[in-house]
């Protein structure tokens, strides 16, 4: 960088952050708690400047509850157990998801189960399916209920260590 590029890079910055707000491209419910800049694969003399949202809490921060878990455990039982093994869901699936969120979880259990007629359940119990699989992998609840908002699931990082809990294995 030349001598002035960093002035310029930071008011890029700021007008880039301000002109995402006006148009709405960031999310209006929270703030993001970190961003990310990146001078990286722009044009020679015009960095590239991208910033990202880090989601702000972890599975592990217990985010839901065990009244969740046990609504997820009945779904379960009733609708998912006709097709699907519990045992299948174990670590080595959500090590398939560690580093999404649960949004995007949320989101593809939504889409696609059940299988013969996806989206069919209403949301709170594709929620609560969710909870009982973060819960068979060793997830600890905690005493804040996990909201039926998209917005902030998208803000929840599922990461692990995960530990099978689901017994019978």
């Amino acid at each position: 960088m030349r001598r002035g590029d960093t002035a310029t890079v930071v008011v890029a910055a700021m007008l880039a952050v301000s002109m995402s707000s006006t148009l709405g491209l960031v999310y209006a419910a929270q703030p993001p708690t970190s961003v990310s800049l990146s001078y990286a694969s722009g044009p020679p003399g015009f960095p590239r400047l991208t910033h990202a949202v880090q989601p702000q809490k972890s599975i592990h921060d217990g985010v839901f509850t065990a009244d969740q878990v046990e609504g997820g455990r009945k779904v379960w039982d009733n609708v998912c157990s006709e097709c699907h093994p519990m045992d299948i869901f174990g670590p080595d699936y959500m090590i398939g998801w560690e580093g999404a969120t649960a949004g995007e979880l949320f989101e593809q259990i939504q889409a696609t189960m059940p299988y013969e007629s996806p989206g069919i359940l209403p949301a709170n119990e594709y929620l609560e399916v969710m909870v009982f699989l973060f819960s068979l992998n060793g997830v600890k609840p905690g005493e804040e209920e996990l909201p039926l908002d998209t917005a902030q699931l998208h803000g929840i990082t599922i990461d692990g260590p995960f530990e099978w809990a689901g017994g019978g294995r």
